[in-house]
């Protein structure tokens, strides 16, 4: 397809998709992120298989096992956000605005991409914590980390050894009240004892007791166990599924006269980008796809807030 439309905002594109991918963007690049499970279409259901356990027997000698194979199991996925943001200009508009309309146009593209992203984040963060059942530590009401010592962290740890989760991949998803009480931590300012100077020096939260911890915007108060909670996110990253990919088009393309992507190093994520024309005037359109699903929810913890 011809460039048309889009030739003049790709400088924009770039910049503003770089710069929401560095916000409180905690939950997607956490999860594992399936580009399989992208292929498939709206609202059609994608069978992830689960493995089940092993179990061991004694040796006999002589005596080869018996009985039947694993018996997988499977849980749905399919992509069920379909998201889109826009904006309009026509020739006069332009015109009247003169060199200034670039920098509203940047504007623009930065607020509605977002919008999307916050959406996404949104939707992974409320499916991590419905889908959670390794168990849930803390006190409904009461932010995290008020005290004086680090027990949040070493209890999350057993439960996850307890559960037989994987020793790597472990994230920790902060909502901003529970990560203000992080902060807090005199022993994670004090370099001697954090061993390293990233949240001092660049409010960075490094790697604690095996867990990545970050930070994200898109927590919002639930119900867990019956009970009102501000929730963060403890998981592995084996536990959460995010299928993402741009909106299909048919074959020969729709009445847009230009299409391209652009993808977000940092959190992975990629948006379709559209150009439509109009007498007089052009719409650029921005959308995504993605669908999100716990496949390892005994691997998935909550931490009351």
């Amino acid at each position: 397809m011809a460039n048309k439309g889009l030739d003049r905002l790709i400088p924009f594109l770039t910049v503003a998709v770089q710069q929401i991918g560095r916000e409180l963007v905690g939950m997607i690049p956490a999860v594992t992120m399936d580009m399989t499970a992208a292929s498939a279409g709206k609202n059609q259901k994608i069978r992830v298989p689960i493995t089940p356990k092993a179990d061991a027997e004694d040796i006999v000698i002589g005596t080869p096992p018996t009985g039947a194979g694993d018996t997988f199991g499977d849980i749905e996925l399919e992509i069920d956000n379909f998201k889109r943001t826009w904006f309009k200009w026509n020739g006069e508009e332009e015109l009247a605005l003169g060199a200034t309309v670039n920098g509203l146009k940047e504007n623009q593209i930065m607020q509605r991409l977002r919008t999307l992203v916050n959406a996404m984040e949104a939707s992974v963060f409320a499916e991590a914590i419905r889908g959670a059942t390794g168990g849930n530590f803390g006190v409904p009401g009461t932010t995290p980390f008020g005290s004086g010592d680090m027990r949040e962290f070493a209890q999350l740890v057993k439960m996850l050894n307890d559960a037989g989760s994987p020793q790597y991949g472990r994230q920790m998803v902060l909502n901003t009240t529970a990560a203000a009480g992080l902060r807090n931590k005199p022993n994670l300012f004090r370099v001697n004892e954090a061993g390293e100077s990233g949240l001092l020096r660049q409010g960075i939260f490094a790697n604690i007791m095996g867990f990545d911890i970050r930070e994200t915007g898109g927590a919002t108060t639930m119900e867990v166990g019956g009970n009102q909670t501000l929730p963060s996110a403890v998981f592995t990253r084996d536990a959460i599924l995010l299928a993402a990919r741009a909106p299909a088009l048919p074959d020969g393309g729709d009445s847009a006269d230009d299409v391209t992507a652009v993808t977000d190093s940092v959190s992975g994520l990629t948006f379709q980008v559209a150009s439509y024309p109009d007498y007089l005037q052009r719409r650029i359109e921005i959308r995504v796809a993605w669908g999100v699903k716990t496949v390892n929810p005994q691997n998935s913890f909550v931490l009351h807030g």
